[in-house]
């Protein structure tokens, strides 16, 4: 397995023969949205924050699909993505409006799982907000388990803060991989995904299992950046993190 960051949530995935680009966000720095900001200084901000750390054409190099847990603006637009590569969706309502951007190739979770040849993904339940009003009103989120028998299991948490859901899912798949996402994104009614103690349980909860941690330093309405990530993981003593710098990848080997 290798694991490249590519920016924010977007990252590339070889696991086994497949190579997969998770939540392909490809869109020029500053050309995005912009969130409610919690912090004055970042209301009006247009996202993404930084450029690629290489060209569409090399991050979209040997890509079989995009998994995409959400179509939320920070998450996937249509941005050079090639209108007939293959698109796996969350569920039916997120297959629509891919297919609304032209996208020709789009398949969406019917079920639990999903087979791509010798790899098992397993949608999990994924909390995409601190409370219920801030939950419901953004919408349903996925995060996906990726297991096949010549790789690690691997965790792509997806946007949700640290729930009985996270917890129960590394209970059940033993994941030795896992991916997060924990800039503290926050708008005036609610967080919205990890924050450095969720960070903190996830470790706990897999002490086993290096910790990725991804969607940083790329959205208007984050509260915490790469910086205060490597500060909180030195004080902590979490070794099992990584916080890979855009462009920056790693090889899992399977141990049997």
């Amino acid at each position: 397995m290798k694991i490249q960051q590519i920016r924010n949530a977007t990252v590339k995935i070889q696991y086994g023969n497949t190579v997969f680009l998770v939540d392909p966000w490809l869109q020029e720095k500053g050309t995005g949205f912009s969130a409610r900001a919690v912090r004055p200084e970042m209301q009006g901000v247009h996202t993404p924050l930084c450029e690629l750390p290489f060209s569409a054409s090399q991050i979209l190099d040997g890509v079989d699909h995009a998994l995409v847990t959400h179509v939320h603006p920070d998450h996937f637009t249509a941005d050079y993505i090639p209108q007939d590569l293959s698109i796996l969706a969350q569920n039916e309502k997120d297959k629509e409006k891919i297919t609304a951007m032209g996208f020709s190739s789009v398949e969406c979770f019917g079920h639990e799982t999903m087979q791509i040849g010798d790899i098992t993904i397993y949608k999990v339940h994924a909390r995409h907000g601190d409370n219920d009003y801030t939950a419901e009103h953004m919408g349903e989120a996925s995060g996906y388990v990726l297991t096949c028998p010549y790789e690690e299991t691997l965790y792509i948490a997806g946007d949700t803060v640290y729930c009985s859901s996270v917890h129960d899912v590394i209970e059940r798949f033993h994941p030795v991989v896992i991916i997060v996402n924990c800039c503290e994104a926050r708008v005036p009614y609610g967080r919205l995904i990890m924050d450095l103690e969720d960070l903190h349980h996830v470790c706990s909860d897999a002490p086993y299992a290096c910790v990725i941690a991804s969607h940083l330093d790329n959205v208007n309405h984050a509260m915490i950046t790469r910086n205060d990530v490597h500060a909180y993981v030195q004080q902590n003593d979490l070794k099992q993190v990584w916080i890979p710098e855009d462009g920056e990848e790693r090889i899992f080997v399977h141990t049997v």
